[in-house]
C-alpha cells in the first residue's frame, strides 16, 4: 500500500480552516480526528455539507447531535452540544430534559429527537407504520436522511472521542448552567 504524502498537507489545510472557524484554535475533537486524515476529512466534509446544504436549523442539528452524544456515551460531545444548543436559542429546560433522558416540551424538537432515537435504535430500518407516524409529526423522509447524516457525522466524532479519551476543551466544560 502506497503512502500518500499529501495526507499531511491535507490535514494541515483542514486544521487551518477549522482554526479559522474557532478563533484560531483547534478544538480537541478535531485534533483527535486528525490522527487519521480520512477521519478528519470525512467529519469536516459532513459538517460543512450539513451547515451549507442542510434544511434543519442550527438548534435542531445541535439537539440531534446531543441525542447522538447521549446514545453513544460521549461526554465530550454532550458538553459541546449542550453549549451549542443553548447558544442557538434552545431553552435550558429543554436541554436539561434531553440530558435526563426525557423529551423536550417543544413539539418539533420532541419529534426530531424521537426520530433520531428510532433511526439509531433500529439502524435505519423503520417500517411503514413508523415512517407514517413520523410524517404525521412533521418529519418527512428528506429530514430523516438529514438526521441520518447528523447521526453519521457525530457517531464518528463520538466514537473517536471515546476511543481516544479526548479531553474536554475548557470552553466546553461547565456546571450544566449555560445561562440565558
Amino acid at each position: 500500500m502506497a503512502v500518500d504524502t499529501d495526507d499531511g498537507n491535507q490535514e494541515k489545510a483542514i486544521l487551518r480552516r477549522v482554526a479559522h472557524e474557532f478563533d484560531n484554535r483547534v478544538p480537541n475533537v478535531y485534533a483527535t480526528l486528525a490522527r487519521h486524515t480520512v477521519a478528519l476529512k470525512a467529519f469536516v466534509q459532513m459538517e460543512e455539507a450539513l451547515e451549507r446544504h442542510g434544511h434543519l436549523s442550527r438548534a435542531e442539528r445541535a439537539l440531534i447531535a446531543l441525542q447522538v452524544a447521549l446514545e453513544t456515551g460521549c461526554e465530550y460531545c454532550q458538553q459541546v452540544f449542550r453549549l451549542e444548543a443553548r447558544e442557538s436559542g434552545v431553552e435550558l429546560a429543554s436541554i436539561d430534559s434531553i440530558l435526563a433522558g426525557r423529551s423536550p416540551r417543544e413539539p418539533r424538537h420532541a419529534a426530531l429527537l424521537d426520530a433520531t432515537r428510532r433511526v439509531m435504535k433500529h439502524h435505519g430500518t423503520l417500517g411503514k407504520a413508523e415512517l407514517s407516524i413520523l410524517e404525521e409529526r412533521g418529519i418527512a423522509l428528506e429530514e430523516l436522511l438529514e438526521i441520518t447524516t447528523i447521526i453519521s457525522a457525530y457517531t464518528l466524532a463520538s466514537y473517536a472521542n471515546n476511543l481516544a479519551s479526548t479531553r474536554i476543551d475548557p470552553e466546553y466544560r461547565g456546571d450544566g448552567d449555560t445561562g440565558s
